[in-house]
This record gives structure tokens, sequence and C-alpha cells, in this order.
């Protein structure tokens, strides 16, 4: 509904958008396409996981998605990492890259009003999933408008990666991330923004 207000009325619409969104799938991957490209960003997060989930149980084909793009997902990250993550992690020829900050002040609220950490947020640390792209966007996230929440868009180096993955297929260590973390609990670390 695009008002703080109406957080909660979000919340219950994605829950409904979820089973639209397995269709959409469905329908994708009929199309005579080779190529899908799924970019999440926030709350939309609980819509493409949940609805990933579901489709992928039913032991449909996921062959043309080649990359899901999750930003800043305002996700209960115990949720995530015990549901969500495994079924994502079995994907064959998708990378699943998420991208998280410590200065998304959205989801640091969000992480106050429901009591669990989120996926997005990696002041408390950047969350892990072996089979997972995690990259950590906060030295890039240097805007302010929407609480910090909008770096996807707002920054020049998050694009400039985004762009990286899309365009060149290129994965976290030939896009000129910082490796970050020890065997088996590594991510990526955006450069410093300029």
């Amino acid at each position: 509904a695009n008002r703080v207000r109406s957080y909660i009325q979000d919340e219950e619409t994605a829950r409904l958008c979820e089973s639209v969104f397995e269709n959409l799938l469905t329908e994708l991957s009929r199309m005579p396409v080779e190529e899908v490209y799924i970019v999440a960003h926030s709350m939309g997060n609980r819509i493409v996981g949940h609805g990933m989930q579901a489709y992928i149980e039913k032991g449909k084909s996921t062959k043309t998605f080649k990359e899901l793009l999750l930003a800043a997902p305002d996700i209960n990250a115990d949720l995530f990492k015990n549901t969500i993550a495994p079924r994502l992690a079995e994907l064959q020829g998708t990378r699943t890259t998420i991208y998280a900050s410590s200065f998304d002040i959205a989801l640091i609220a969000s992480k106050v009003v429901h009591g669990f950490r989120r996926v997005g947020e990696s002041s408390g640390g950047v969350l892990v999933y072996d089979k997972l792209d995690t990259v950590d966007a906060s030295n890039a996230t240097t805007s302010i408008r929407n609480l910090g929440h909008s770096y996807i868009v707002d920054s020049a180096a998050v694009i400039k990666d985004l762009s990286s993955v899309i365009a060149g297929h290129l994965a976290a260590k030939a896009r000129g991330l910082i490796e970050k973390g020890a065997r088996p609990e590594v991510y990526w670390q955006l450069p410093t923004a300029p």
C-alpha cells in the first residue's frame, strides 16, 4: 500500500500473492525462452521465496530460471534458513544471490517489529547458506532515501554488480567482490563506495 501504517496489510497481501507468483512461474516455464531472471525487493522476497519453495516442492521444471536476485529481503532469517533456502539450494543451473546491508533502517525497524532478524539486515552478521551467494552491500549503501532500503537502485556499485550478474553471467568471485568469512561461511562484500 506504500505507506508505513499499511505494513500489516502489505504482509497479508504478500501471503495472498504467493500462489499467484507460483502460477506465474508455471506460465514462464512454458514460454519459449531460455533464460528468466527474477529480482525481488523487500517484502517481495516473501512472495518469491515461498512461491519458489512451493514450485520446487511440486517438482516443476526450473531449467529456464537462471538467477534469483533477492534484494533487501524482509523475511524472518530463521524461517528463510530452515524452509526456503534448502529448496533454493536444490535448484540446478539457477544461482541465488542475496543482497543485505547493515544500513537498511527499514529492515532494522522490521526486526524490532517482528522480534526476529531479517535476511537483508546484516548488522548482526551476514546470513550465509551453502549454494547461495550473499553480498554485503553495506559499504555501497550511502543513500538515506527510503531509510536506506532502496540501495538496490540508488547505489551505483549495486547496479554495476546486478549488471555483471545478469548481462555478464559472472559469479561473485569474477565480479571483483571481496571474499569474507571462512569456509563454509563465506560471503561477499561490495567495495566501499567512493
